[in-house]
């Protein structure tokens, strides 16, 4: 193993130091792939310097994954794996990264951490096969089997699902970790807005092993509280934007509606190479590529709230969570108001918040006091009032052309509930 070393500035935390298998990884096709997938793919459209990458967030998790493994006295062996779980844990993300994974699982029953687990077991490439010529890197899975990194290890770490040492586990993924952690506060410095400031140092300190799990003391529920909001705001006031959801419903649209759609040819494409390739597909996705490349996005015609609606519209928002449902509605739409196919979409969104982020109403954060292990519940309200707030502020919305918004609201109530 080389003993050089690579410095990369980060923004965010400043200079990354890499080193044996990292200056190796950094050079996979995998993960060089993240250079051209944006973090928070349409969100550049309501906040500009959205521009930052998924290659960024690997290493801006794999650096914090480093310090908490130094902080809770993790052994080398320890350090390397979570630092490598870190660093590869969204080497599955397709194109604008979230957009769209609903139709990953909807075709494959996959979503971006299957795709990941694939890549680093070696079943699947990231490139075809005339990329391959080019490509004198070895792959992720060669250059774990080359340092007899336990490849199975890495997956289990990834999903949250280690059997012994848990906490190596939920240092990736937990109701607070090192992932969410970077990308909150990296989000929020792009982005501009100011909910995502968190003090990572006051959080590594807090943080320790009891009984073989992760755990924060008690002098770190300031700090967890913070998280836990922070992440909250961001999810309604970025995430799930309603415009950057616009836009991302518009790209789904118009893959689903290709009729051949292989995911696995799509989910390795970059942001802009499935731009253009839609442009080559259909008069529809040439259409949606062009709006989307202009912000000349289709506009919110119907929207609901929970509070606003009664049982029997919740009855039929919850069928809307199955698919075929939906679209059989959608065209419903379609036919009685005149509608050109694909110019009318349902969104339902906490189905797929729930699914993109499982984390976003856990809480149950263990709490070391003294020598007693509480749940964070115990030490302060935020806890429960973060799991009761609704994310984001619609439960059903429609959007249109602009040119047929007026009657889509007009009749969307008796389509949708009669």
């Amino acid at each position: 193993m080389s003993s050089s070393s690579k410095i990369i500035r980060d923004p965010i935390h400043g200079d990354i130091k890499l080193e044996g298998l990292f200056l190796d990884l950094i050079e996979a096709p995998e993960i060089q792939r993240l250079y051209d997938i944006k973090q928070l793919g349409f969100a550049h459209l309501v906040f500009p310097g959205a521009h930052h990458t998924r290659l960024e967030h690997s290493l801006g998790t794999y650096q914090i994954a480093s310090k908490a493994s130094d902080q809770i006295g993790l052994d080398r062996e320890e350090k390397e794996t979570i630092s490598c779980a870190a660093f590869l844990h969204d080497i599955g993300h397709g194109p604008f990264s979230h957009t769209l994974e609903h139709i990953l699982r909807d075709t494959l029953n996959a979503d971006h951490v299957d795709l990941t687990e694939k890549l680093i077991f070696g079943d699947l490439t990231i490139y075809n096969e005339k990329e391959k010529e080019y490509i004198i890197s070895p792959s992720v899975f060669e250059i774990l089997n080359k340092n007899n990194i336990d490849n199975k290890l890495i997956a289990s770490i990834i999903r949250g699902r280690t059997s012994k040492k848990e906490f190596l586990g939920q240092l990736l993924t937990s109701p607070v970790d090192v992932d969410q952690i970077d990308y909150l506060i990296r989000d929020s410095y792009y982005t501009g807005v100011a909910y995502g400031m968190i003090d990572i140092e006051r959080f590594l300190q807090t943080l320790t092993i009891k009984n073989d799990n992760l755990a924060v003391r008690k002098k770190g529920v300031g700090v967890l509280e913070n998280i836990l909001m922070a992440r909250n705001l961001m999810y309604s006031s970025v995430y799930f934007h309603k415009t950057v959801r616009i836009a991302e419903l518009m790209l789904a649209k118009a893959i689903e509606k290709i009729e051949t759609t292989k995911p696995f040819d799509f989910f390795k494409m970059t942001d802009a190479e499935l731009i253009n390739e839609l442009k080559k597909i259909g008069a529809f996705q040439y259409e949606i590529a062009t709006r989307l490349k202009f912000r000349k996005l289709y506009k919110q015609a119907y929207t609901k709230s929970k509070s606003d609606l009664d049982k029997n519209s919740i009855d039929v928002i919850n069928k809307l969570e199955n698919l075929n449902f939906k679209r059989d509605k959608e065209k419903e739409f379609e036919e009685l108001l005149n509608l050109p196919s694909g110019h009318i979409i349902i969104d339902i969104p906490s189905y797929e918040l729930l699914k993109a982020e499982p984390r976003i109403k856990h809480t149950d954060i263990p709490i070391v006091d003294k020598e007693t292990v509480k749940s964070l519940d115990d030490f302060t309200p935020v806890a429960k009032a973060i799991r009761l707030r609704e994310i984001p502020d619609w439960t059903i919305m429609i959007i249109t052309d602009e040119k047929y918004k007026d009657i889509v609201s007009k009749n969307a109530e008796k389509i949708l509930f009669n």
